[in-house]
């Protein structure tokens, strides 16, 4: 990752009140050592679980409504801010509009980050919060000092600046919430200015439900649509240790290489219909991917998981009676088994 400006604002709002202040840095803080670690932290805790991502309802902005993607239009020239102090001032007044009429909501530094990593170029606003610490003086005695709170985000974007300038028709904005109440994630949204946002773990679960659909339209051996399955995980789980989206049509060329430019076809029908209606790219959210290769279930007293590949071999299923029969049990419960059973 290569900074190219960096500047923190501060936004002074009490809960219960109705009354923000704006107090905007005039200059660019330094791009040093202090400012690289807290980018590489804050990188780290927008990498983690809970991704939503969207678009701009209006990519160049417009007179009412969010004013994020006009000034965007306005500063953002060939890959460089025309004047980021500038920019950053007036997004973080356009926000101070959205978060003042919420009375529950507290005010906190607006981080603005614009970075190039392998070509792209990236924009982060990050909400972040003050805390209250205890520090060692020279003399070694304590104190009471203020830091800023780097164990969690509150409200964070990123927007594919690249994507976005190009016209880009995927969900080129990402953004956390953490565990903001609904109240901030809505004011958050609205100052964004983005189209109904999408849930990373409820779009891999779409991929998932959709890569069934096609093993079941298309009637594959339950070994063959297993080993497609898993596949499409790995496929995915290389995704999401990028950090990259997934398109569709990476699917559906997996598809085509091991069965047919047809069933490729079909696929991607499928993918289109009411039924899923899935975005050309996605964020993969790896825990949802569990479904793909294994089979779980679970009541009040027996939670049961293995891998589906299983199924037909050592995991026998009986339609009719409704019965599972286990032919090899792991040792350990085995040997619970045996010693209950003498």
């Amino acid at each position: 990752m290569s900074i190219s400006n960096l500047i923190v604002h501060e936004i002074q709002k009490h809960e219960g009140e109705r009354k923000a202040i704006l107090i905007a840095r005039p200059n660019e803080n330094p791009v040093d050592g202090q400012a690289e670690a807290l980018s590489a932290q804050v990188t780290n805790l927008f990498n983690r679980s809970g991704m939503n991502t969207g678009r701009f309802v209006n990519p160049q902005g417009s007179d009412e409504g969010a004013q994020l993607p006009a000034l965007l239009y306005k500063h953002f020239k060939s890959d460089t801010f025309v004047d980021f102090a500038g920019f950053t001032k007036d997004c973080a007044a356009e926000f101070l509009k959205y978060l003042e009429p919420v009375e529950e909501a507290e005010g906190g530094l607006l981080w603005f980050n614009h970075y190039e990593l392998h070509g792209t170029h990236f924009l982060y606003i990050v909400m972040l919060k003050r805390k209250k610490g205890i520090g060692l003086g020279a003399d070694l005695s304590l104190s009471q000092i203020e830091q800023i709170e780097m164990e969690k985000l509150h409200m964070s974007l990123r927007i594919n600046l690249t994507a976005w300038q190009s016209g880009d028709e995927g969900r080129y904005i990402s953004f956390r919430f953490g565990r903001a109440p609904k109240f901030e994630s809505e004011y958050f949204t609205q100052f964004i200015g983005c189209d109904e946002p999408k849930v990373a773990a409820k779009e891999t679960r779409k991929l998932v439900d959709l890569t069934s659909a096609f093993c079941q339209s298309e009637g594959l051996p339950s070994k063959q649509a297993n080993a497609f399955k898993k596949v499409v995980s790995e496929h995915c789980q290389a995704k999401a240790q990028e950090r990259e989206p997934l398109a569709i049509k990476e699917i559906a060329s997996e598809v085509e290489s091991r069965f047919s430019v047809e069933q490729a076809n079909k696929f991607l029908e499928i993918a289109d219909s009411d039924s899923f209606k899935m975005e050309k790219e996605i964020f993969v959210e790896k825990a949802a991917l569990k479904k793909l290769t294994r089979l779980s279930g679970s009541s009040r007293a027996l939670t049961l998981s293995f891998d589906s590949e299983l199924l037909g071999e050592s995991v026998v299923f009986d339609a009719d009676s409704g019965t599972l029969v286990i032919k090899e049990l792991p040792k350990s419960l085995l040997k619970q088994l045996q010693s209950m059973s003498n």
